[in-house]
């Protein structure tokens, strides 16, 4: 329920903007930012478990809300821990109200999103597609001389996040079409909304060479992200073609993991030389 996977990718990219902008923050900073992001995640995916507890009974019976493995007044009890921890923890342990207000603000659009916002076509794929980037947000927040490096990071990783999510909504268009809840592929049909989600893909790749054109990055980017990045993304498409749209979002997640972790061996090549 928690999502490790997404949790992972959230203190992945955390460390990896640090690594990117050559900034260490102190360990017990950095390891209260990393359970803040884990918590404030787990807090978001439960809660939304929770609300569409009825539409993943369709598009989803293994999850455990479903199974019954957890209870839905558990369920709540561990929601409720989770959205106090990241407050907690940083106001408590860091005294930092900079990072309180930071944490506090993404549990606050966590809730709007699982509230309204999931229910407004494409509305609700940007605003997942904006909460990926936070991590990379915080970066420029600790240490803002690293805001030229990180800002086409932070595009890459909206655009790419954005097309998964478009994606998420296909494959979970049975249950959503029957429970009335109005996303982009109900709203214009699979068919349609598969082919948006290909440009979109498409598309997404103008962040691995815009960057290197205005010379932000150098064109060892292009070799270290973008051939391993735009060959992932050619497979999550040809899945998209086949319907095999899980599939799909996780060639996308290694697209952007690999677009990340390139970026950084780029960098560090540039250095060496």
């Amino acid at each position: 329920m928690t999502r490790p996977v997404n949790i992972l990718i959230a203190v992945l990219t955390l460390l990896a903007g640090y690594c990117l902008i050559d900034y260490y923050p102190p360990v017990m900073q950095l390891f209260i930012e990393c359970i803040a992001f884990a918590a404030a995640i787990a807090f978001g995916n439960i809660h939304n478990d929770v609300i569409d507890v009825k539409v993943d009974a369709i598009n989803r019976p293994d999850r455990a809300l479903q199974s019954g493995k957890i209870s839905i007044p558990l369920a709540n009890s561990i929601v409720g821990i989770c959205f106090g921890i990241p407050v907690i923890l940083t106001l408590g342990l860091l005294d930092s109200t900079v990072h309180a207000t930071f944490f506090a603000l993404i549990l606050l659009i966590l809730f709007i999103y699982n509230r309204w916002t999931q229910n407004v076509p494409l509305v609700k794929n940007m605003t997942v597609a904006f909460l990926c980037t936070t991590p990379l947000i915080l970066n420029i927040i600790n240490h803002p001389k690293g805001a030229v490096l990180i800002a086409p990071l932070i595009l890459f990783a909206f655009f790419f996040m954005f097309t998964r999510e478009l994606i998420k909504d296909i494959e979970d268009e049975p249950g959503d079409f029957r429970q009335g809840i109005l996303t982009f592929p109900v709203l214009v049909g699979i068919r349609k909304a598969s082919i948006f989600a290909i440009i979109s893909m498409i598309f997404s790749l103008h962040t691995l060479v815009l960057p290197v054109i205005i010379g932000i990055y150098s064109p060892l980017f292009i070799v270290f992200s973008g051939i391993p990045v735009t060959l992932l993304m050619i497979q999550a498409i040809l899945r998209v073609k086949k319907k095999l749209f899980k599939a799909s979002q996780n060639f996308i997640k290694l697209a952007i993991l690999a677009g990340i972790v390139g970026l950084i061996l780029s960098q560090r090549v540039l250095v060496f030389y």
